[in-house]
């Protein structure tokens, strides 16, 4: 927007809601304790946590001329 000619600002933070949930798999580590499953792994799953899709977000703003 800036290089178009707006003038910019940030004009706080804030926080966001994916339009989808966030879906952890967790595998049994050596200690019984539970880790993220990594890529490729062939571990069975021993846990799968989903939780709601919320981030947190810049936000900025511009004047409509």
């Amino acid at each position: 927007m800036r290089k178009i000619g707006y003038d910019v600002s940030e004009i706080g933070e804030g926080e966001r809601i994916l339009p989808t949930a966030i879906v952890e798999k967790f595998v049994t580590g050596a200690h019984v304790d539970l880790e993220p499953l990594t890529e490729g792994s062939t571990r069975p799953v021993a846990s799968t946590v989903t939780h709601a899709g919320i981030c947190k977000v810049k936000r900025y703003g511009f004047e409509i001329p």
